[in-house]
């Protein structure tokens, strides 16, 4: 069975579009789907289906226990059979996810399409953390605006920081940040960063975190795109103080950071 659209929402819903005409169509009193682990089928859990109008498939996957890997997405016949559910769909829409980020929870699903077109699902634990959306470079500060990410609704943006910490080291730098519902914008100002820069370290790395009253501090990074291994795909521009290479970086987490270097280092 080929599905030309299969996302699933951030009430943990996944909903499928089949084809017109196309093979089994939309099963008549609904179906039955299987989500098996890895392949494995001693893993597997059975999921309700609901038939819709339009060829459209409807299954709630909230509350399912589905540990943390990659799910098959099997559809169960009438006969018993079991047939891997074939996808179009990439599943990649910023909007939806965005929308998804915001309802606080402890485990995301995702819609995957594997590269030979079978249908998996991502079942991944999570805590809140500030997805980062946009970062610019300015000779003076470095600013990332963002949403927040499963997290707790936040009462007021009183009192909201962006605090970088110096790896391995004792050094804090703080800057202002703003916050308009789950959205944020925070400044980190780059003098103070330079001024903590210790020669005898080749790398000052400088992790940056969003301090929300009442929530704690969540970690800047940026998962949402599901374009992994940042570090080696995406590169900011630098700013020179004072003899001090500064640029923001990915780490191997995707999480974003600041990394310091004497300007004749490369």
């Amino acid at each position: 069975m080929l599905a030309e659209l299969s996302r699933i929402d951030n009430g943990d819903v996944l909903e499928l579009r089949l084809p017109p005409g196309g093979r089994a169509g939309a099963p008549p009193g609904g179906g039955t789907l299987e989500l098996r682990l890895d392949g494995d089928p001693d893993r597997t859990v059975p999921v309700a289906a609901e038939a819709l109008d339009g060829g459209r498939l409807r299954a709630d996957l909230a509350g399912l226990p589905l540990d943390d890997g990659m799910w098959d997405v099997l559809w169960i016949g009438a006969d018993g059979a079991a047939t891997p559910l074939l996808t179009t769909d990439p599943g990649v829409n910023l909007a939806d996810r965005y929308a998804y980020l915001s309802r606080p929870r402890h485990r995301e699903l995702r819609a995957v399409r594997d590269p030979r077109g079978p249908l998996r699902v991502r079942a991944r634990t999570v805590g809140p953390y500030a997805e980062a959306t946009w970062v610019e470079v300015a000779p003076d500060a470095v600013t990332v605006s963002g949403v927040l990410a499963y997290t707790p609704p936040v009462g007021s943006g009183t009192g909201v920081a962006v605090v970088a910490r110096q790896r391995e080291l004792d050094g804090v730098v703080t800057g202002p940040a703003g916050l308009d519902g789950d959205r944020f914008t925070a400044t980190v100002p780059l003098p103070p960063v330079v001024d903590g820069f210790e020669p005898e370290r080749p790398h000052n790395e400088w992790d940056l975190w969003l301090s929300l009253p009442g929530t704690g501090d969540l970690r800047f990074s940026a998962h949402a795109d599901d374009i992994t291994a940042k570090k080696k795909k995406f590169v900011y521009p630098h700013v020179v103080r004072s003899g001090v290479r500064v640029r923001p970086y990915y780490t191997v987490d995707d999480d974003l950071s600041l990394l310091a270097t004497a300007e004749e280092a490369r």
